[in-house]
């Protein structure tokens, strides 16, 4: 008789028992593989449609994709989160496509960040934030060659990246000063989270039928505080320009090279001066070789705005025009116009700025920022330190500086009809928008709440700028900021109460 036929019956039960199932096992594996599949594109799909639904910042995207990695492989598939923190070498990066992998990760971390910059509108955010992107460059190459860890390296650049945004972000500030009335119109504002993104702001409004026209107040700033206004340069300069064809230095249907005979016989310098202060010319924004000083200087707050006349005319001459006659507003186009009625006055342009606008309105604290600072740097949208625009031929388009004490007197002079240059807020051209128009720089545009408004905004690397005019209704607001935060909301939100 055998061995298994003598062992009992029950022996042999409990034997059987304790063999695995060779049709169950594959079974919950694949159970179990489902489940991993699935949660694993139900988190993944969190996480791509996150940011976009909720706005949040890229780089707190990349805070939650780390998150939900870690989620993923502690709860989903039971395994301690410490293999995820192992060497990539020991795990997916054992071969040359892993290395790659993980090469390709750490440069499309920035590479993205970069293209989320520039998209969106027509200047993009790139001069604003692209810092970060280059901030996270750094610091995924240091840490990725310190720790060879491509979780770890992705969570300490996305935690440093946003902890010095967040140290970096302008609050506003906490004194106060001016006109109690407008003060708490601002407090009001700042409680409902409307001056986020400021910190020094000062606020000038007008109003010809009151028993006081001027009210004047500031949140860290006062009437004397002196900002840069960026694009508010371009109105000032239009005043000018109209005042000129009064004068008849020039004449609007005139080519440009008639008065910058550096430009005759370039196609740039067939467009007439009416095209340049309507930027219909068909000009680029910027000039080619501004654009290539922008893209490594603006990133770290610097001017590039810094071409001499000769620069600015090689780069006038080598554009190609594109849609001449269609509105494409163009910095590069204005700054010619502003050069080209200067030197039909045989002056330079600060001087000639002074001499026919900010002098005859008593505007003392005034002037052009060429050859030396007049303010100290403000700061980007996003906090960075910037440098102050100090210009030389691109001035027209951005180079004054002022306070909301002279821009009253501007708004004062403009609403009464005695500023120089008065034809410039007529509108003759039309906009991209339908309910906007431009005449010399001046954009007048009709409101829904039934004002016809004039107005124009600046913008540099760190300061904002607005003026706006109710001609009918005898009312202006001005707004200045020493942070690159659009100030035209709160002057328009401000214009439009005052009916």
């Amino acid at each position: 008789m055998s061995t298994r036929q003598t062992l009992p019956r029950n022996t042999l039960k409990q034997r059987a028992s304790r063999q695995p199932d060779p049709s169950g096992r594959p079974a919950a594996d694949r159970r179990r593989r489902r489940l991993e599949v699935t949660a694993g594109i139900g988190l993944l799909a969190i996480w791509v449609v996150s940011g976009p639904l909720l706005g949040l910042d890229f780089v707190v995207v990349l805070l939650l994709g780390v998150l939900l990695l870690a989620a993923f492989q502690t709860l989903v598939r039971r395994r301690p989160l410490r293999t995820l923190l192992v060497r990539d070498t020991a795990s997916f990066a054992h071969g040359w496509r892993g290395k790659l992998l993980a090469a390709a990760v750490l440069v499309a971390i920035p590479a993205t960040m970069v293209l989320m910059s520039v998209g969106g509108g027509r200047y993009g955010r790139y001069a604003d934030d692209s810092w970060k992107a280059l901030l996270m460059l750094v610091i995924l190459a240091g840490a990725y060659l310190a720790s060879r860890r491509l979780l770890l390296t992705v969570l300490i650049g996305a935690v440093t990246v946003a902890l010095v945004s967040w140290v970096l972000s302008p609050r506003l500030a906490d004194a106060r000063n001016g006109d109690a009335t407008v003060l708490a119109d601002l407090d009001l504002r700042a409680d409902m989270g409307m001056l986020a993104g400021h910190h020094d702001v000062a606020v000038a409004e007008v109003d010809l039928d009151s028993a006081q026209p001027v009210r004047l107040a500031g949140i860290g700033a006062d009437d004397t505080t002196s900002m840069e206004v960026g694009s508010m340069t371009k109105a000032m300069t239009g005043l000018v320009i109209a005042d000129a064809v009064r004068r008849g230095e020039i004449r609007m249907d005139a080519p440009v090279a008639t008065y910058l005979p550096q430009l005759d016989g370039s196609p740039a310098g067939a467009a007439t001066m009416h095209e340049l202060v309507t930027h219909t010319s068909g000009y680029a924004e910027f000039g080619a070789a501004t654009l290539r000083r922008a893209a490594w200087t603006a990133p770290l707050g610097r001017n590039f705005l810094t071409a001499d006349s000769a620069q600015m005319i090689q780069e006038t001459k080598d554009q190609t025009l594109h849609g001449v006659g269609q509105y494409a507003y163009s910095s590069l186009g204005s700054a010619i116009a502003g050069q080209a009625v200067a030197g039909a006055a045989h002056m330079s342009y600060a001087d000639l700025m002074r001499t026919r606008l900010f002098e005859p309105l008593g505007m003392s604290r005034t002037a052009i920022q060429v050859d030396h600072a007049l303010v100290s740097g403000g700061e980007s949208q996003t906090g960075l330190p910037t440098q102050p625009w100090v210009m030389d031929a691109y001035a027209p388009t951005g180079a004054a500086v002022s306070t909301t004490g002279d821009l009253a007197k501007l708004a004062t002079a403009l609403l009464n009809g005695t500023a120089p240059g008065m034809t410039a807020l007529e509108p003759t051209t039309a906009t991209d928008q339908s309910n906007t128009r431009i005449g010399g720089f001046w954009q007048i545009s009709t409101w829904q709440t039934g004002q016809t408004i004039t107005d124009h905004a600046g913008q540099t690397s760190g300061y904002a700028s607005y003026l706006g005019l109710d001609r009918h209704g005898h009312k202006a607001v001005i707004v200045l900021s020493d942070v690159a935060n659009d100030a035209g909301d709160l002057g328009t939100q401000l214009l439009a109460d005052r009916t």
